[in-house]
């Protein structure tokens, strides 16, 4: 009888279409894992650039409040003492409800810092009725509306400004007195006397018993956007937090006005100096630059991010260096944001990027009396 079954070579060669057939699958399985953790890194970069810009922007408004009540007081020097340890030291800390520390160069990322009253009740400056000597242990005001006993307040001295004066926190100890505010007895900010009189006309404000001064940069050692309280009850700075990864740049500029009216005419890179100068600032312009955590391979021997990211930052920032014609929209001006740095022998090209830009307006500062 005619013997049935499959000869070596029919064997053979199902072998090799099966391992063909396995091939082709195994590829087609890791194209789209890769495409799936691509999308999912950069969902991932997406949310966290959202997020981080949400919450920078979220402390941005509220910047000022309570302290722009008096704008003669912006840009006064603030001194803080806690116990031993100099919190604020007067020089580099100045009254402002937002300040930016700009990068040493385009790769590095700027500091944005913001300052507010924590008060939960009123927080309405207090007007000095009586001069208050270097050593006197309390103030003479008008009236203490929303003050709490061991609020945190802001001394700004009326003549600050021409007289070289520094504004200095102290703690109110005792307020029971409608018009007295003690601030001799006690109280960790309270060791040592002020430098010189407050004459009166002088203006107190009312920074609360937690008063907000937080400072938001990127941490270069883990590409995180990190956030650090500066100015805590107990006087110490508090340890800088990691909050959002992949973040690898931070660009601020100040949104300026021409002095006629409250819109911005112009953003700049230029530090305010003087009151005048911060009574111009209406807004803060920012940018987040968020990166996928997917390490990417070339593309045909292109990488997939082989241009750096750019800004659109338009025609109000012109006397920004820099700034050139937009990639496929040549009417908009760009400035390239430079993400080189985020990794060596341009390892920077095989990440793929999201640019967060925003411009926050300084509600506080544009409410306050002229």
């Amino acid at each position: 009888m005619k013997q049935q079954g499959f000869t070596l070579i029919e064997l053979m060669v199902g072998v090799a279409l099966g391992l063909l057939a396995t091939v082709v699958i195994a590829q087609v399985f890791v194209q789209s894992q890769s495409g799936q953790r691509t999308t999912g890194s950069g969902a991932d970069a997406q949310v966290a650039g959202a997020m981080a810009l949400f919450t920078v922007q979220r402390d941005v408004q509220a910047a000022g409040y309570g302290l722009t009540d008096w704008p003669a007081a912006l840009g006064c020097p603030v001194k803080a003492v806690a116990g031993s340890g100099a919190v604020l030291n007067g020089s580099s800390d100045v009254l402002v409800p937002v300040q930016i520390a700009f990068g040493a160069n385009a790769q590095t990322s700027d500091r944005v810092t913001v300052m507010a009253s924590g008060s939960t009740e009123h927080s309405v400056p207090s007007k000095v009725v009586e001069a208050h000597g270097s050593s006197s242990t309390h103030f003479l005001v008008s009236s203490h509306l929303g003050l709490q006993a061991n609020d945190l307040m802001l001394a700004v001295p009326a003549d600050w400004a021409a007289a070289s004066k520094t504004c200095r926190v102290f703690q109110a100890t005792d307020v029971s007195a409608a018009t007295r505010i003690v601030h001799g007895e006690g109280g960790t900010w309270n060791t040592q006397a002020f430098d010189s009189e407050l004459p009166a006309g002088s203006v107190l404000l009312n920074l609360g018993a937690k008063p907000v001064r937080r400072q938001y940069e990127v941490d270069t050692a883990t590409w995180t956007l990190q956030v650090q309280d500066l100015l805590t009850t107990a006087g110490a700075s508090s340890t800088p937090r990691g909050m959002y990864p992949n973040i690898v740049l931070l660009k601020a500029l100040y949104g300026k006005s021409n002095g006629t009216s409250d819109a911005v005419s112009s953003y700049s890179a230029t530090q305010p100096t003087t009151p005048a100068q911060w009574r111009e600032v209406r807004a803060i312009r920012l940018v987040l630059v968020a990166r996928s955590a997917q390490f990417e391979r070339d593309v045909d021997g292109v990488p997939v991010t082989p241009d750096a990211p750019q800004w659109p930052v338009g025609d109000l920032a012109a006397d920004l260096p820099g700034l050139a014609p937009c990639r496929g929209n040549e009417d908009v001006q760009c400035l390239p944001l430079d993400v080189s740095a985020s990794g060596p022998d341009n390892e920077w090209q095989r990440y793929r990027y999201k640019v967060f830009d925003t411009v926050i307006p300084l509600r506080n500062l544009v409410w306050s009396p002229a």
